[in-house]
């Protein structure tokens, strides 16, 4: 695939300083660290608004801290969300560990452990694409079956509500979108390959349910998963497609790292197409009404970028 860098993965956030947060917070994070912040390093990556970022005391200790108030009410939940599933993960699954959770005058602190390693950047190497589909196919073994802690988190199933927009538009449910030139003319054919997305996504597998290379950070020769703020009820083997469609964008061989992982073991042809359809569509469809204090901007150019990498894998598949 031919398609430009869609963007700086380790550049894409917009967050708040670290002197925004409450004094009790601070105090709270000083408390932890063993002494007041003397280099705080605000973490580049991701797309919500929270503040998220390396802190490191005049005692040397360091943890990486999310934080998030009333003014952002969504991102603090999520942050909630996450700090909850991620003390409830199973061992075996390369993830941060907690170190501290609070609530503190409105806001939720986090302290996590500062990771030695680095956010994703692109272009990747094929060892960086094996380090982080190694990583995940350990969590995806350490997933399933679920721990009672694990569900007792709240895990939620993944509906398809957002994954069948090629339907809708066929049905005049929903107005037309531009479709990528492989795909120009398909309509009711990817809504028909798109159809069986609702029996895929019924399951008692759990997975990370928004597993990008931007969620993970890489280290000497291995890779943490990380932001587990909404693992789902889903084939863990939808997540490989995801991670992979930005792989295939990236101009590396999904098709073969995808039949290689242990999780698309029983997996069909068939079922590998219907969800990069199903992807594809809500990709292109968008997040237009994304509110701009909660979610980064940047969103919208992974998201087409995406749409394009998933559009032309699925392509490529069907002979398009």
């Amino acid at each position: 695939m031919t398609s430009p860098v869609p963007l700086d993965y380790a550049a894409t956030a917009n967050r708040p300083a670290y002197a925004t947060l409450p004094d009790a917070a601070r105090d709270r994070i000083a408390a932890e660290l063993g002494g007041g912040a003397v280099t705080v390093t605000v973490a580049g990556g991701g797309f919500t608004t929270g503040f998220a970022g390396r802190v490191r005391s005049e005692s040397g200790a360091e943890l990486f801290i999310k934080a998030a108030g009333p003014r952002t009410p969504e991102v603090r939940e999520a942050y909630r969300d996450e700090a909850r599933c991620t003390a409830a993960l199973p061992p075996g699954i390369p993830a941060p560990e907690i170190r501290f959770h609070a609530d503190i005058d409105d806001w939720v602190v986090t302290g996590y452990e500062a990771l030695q390693g680095k956010p994703l950047t692109l272009p990747m190497t094929p060892a960086t694409v094996d380090l982080m589909l190694d990583a995940f196919a350990a969590a995806a073994k350490a997933l399933n079956p679920p721990t009672a802690d694990l569900i007792a988190s709240g895990i939620r199933p993944k509906t398809d509500e957002n994954l069948s927009v090629f339907r809708r538009i066929a049905s005049g449910d929903a107005p037309p979108i531009a479709l990528p030139p492989a795909l120009d003319g398909r309509l009711a054919a990817l809504a028909d390959i798109e159809s069986g997305i609702a029996e895929i996504l019924d399951t008692d597998q759990v997975s990370h349910g928004d597993l990008r290379p931007d969620n993970f950070v890489l280290g000497d020769g291995r890779a943490w998963i990380c932001d587990w703020t909404k693992p789902r009820y889903v084939p863990p083997w939808m997540d490989t497609g995801n991670l992979l469609i930005v792989a295939h964008g990236d101009g590396h061989d999904a098709e073969r790292r995808f039949w290689e992982h242990p999780t698309s073991d029983r997996v069909g042809e068939a079922e590998l197409d219907t969800m990069l359809a199903a992807i594809t569509g809500a990709l292109l469809d968008g997040w237009d009404e994304a509110p701009a204090r909660i979610v980064s901007p940047a969103i919208h150019t992974h998201m087409r970028w995406a749409a394009s990498a998933a559009a032309d894998w699925l392509a490529q598949r069907r002979g398009w």
